[in-house]
């Protein structure tokens, strides 16, 4: 059972562009925040929030996503907290993905 302490990663791979770029707008209108070009992360499931599954539900089942997927992992802070770098370091923008910054430095 997700507690406050829990987070969501979403990763999808997208077959169709156009549902791409319309996927990853929804999801970041949603308060998700992107760690990577198909990886994002939030403090909300997006399959409790009624509005952002069935707008992700009608882009994934439409016949010109065909073989896409989409995942939703949900992650405690702790774990996320311990991300590393395959080189060892930690990501630069861990503390805002976190919470414990309220500005994002690109």
């Amino acid at each position: 059972m997700a507690t406050e302490h829990t987070l969501y990663l979403l990763m999808y791979d997208i077959t169709n562009r156009k549902i791409l770029q319309k996927v990853a707008k929804l999801v970041q209108q949603h308060g998700y925040e992107r760690i990577n070009y198909s990886v994002w992360i939030g403090n909300n499931n997006p399959l409790k929030h009624q509005l952002l599954k069935e707008s992700l539900n009608s882009l994934l089942t439409d016949e010109h996503a065909q073989g896409s997927n989409f995942f939703v992992i949900p992650v405690s802070r702790k774990d996320i907290s311990r991300m590393k770098s395959y080189t060892g370091k930690k990501p630069r923008n861990l503390d805002y993905w976190l919470g414990e910054k309220h500005t994002m430095f690109l």
